[in-house]
């Protein structure tokens, strides 16, 4: 969160430019009716205000965990995502059987690079880890497996 302010003087006179803040967070993290409880809730990352850390066991093919997450843009200037959004904790092995996705809830696509949300304005995103339904028995894991999660974006001046 940054604050600017300058002034600018000229031969003619004095031009003012206005401040800018950037202000640009998660908030309202809410969990989805229907899905397993976590063993650890998710939560905004404590100084990552566009990062949040979950836990979860899923002991069933088909079961999963779910939530939403406002975006917001609470500064002066527009906020772009600097990359896709990223998704990580689950390991190759763990891959094999489970699905993991980020969408905007508005519109079912996931947040990609230079997805904007203009200043003032918030957009919100829907996580989702599932136990794939298809798996087979073979890719079945032998142990229960605790999947430590993190869902996050990274925005830039747009």
């Amino acid at each position: 969160r940054r604050q600017r302010q300058m002034c600018i003087r000229d031969s003619n006179g004095t031009t003012q430019i206005t401040s800018a803040k950037w202000d640009v967070h998660f908030a309202n993290v809410i969990e989805t009716a229907g899905g397993v409880t976590a063993t650890k809730a998710a939560a905004i990352t404590a100084g990552q205000t566009t990062e949040v850390t979950y836990e979860v066991t899923l002991p069933t093919p088909g079961t999963f965990y779910e939530f939403t997450v406002d975006v917001v843009n609470a500064g002066s200037l527009d906020a772009k995502l600097s990359a896709d959004a990223t998704v990580e904790g689950v390991s190759a092995a763990q891959a094999v059987y489970t699905k993991y996705s980020v969408v905007w809830s508005d519109t079912g696509v996931a947040p990609k690079t230079g997805d904007v949300i203009t200043a003032g304005q918030k957009k919100t995103a829907k996580v989702r880890v599932e136990y794939n339904k298809d798996v087979t028995a073979a890719q079945l894991p032998t142990t229960d497996q605790v999947l430590t999660l993190t869902a996050s974006m990274n925005f830039i001046q747009a």
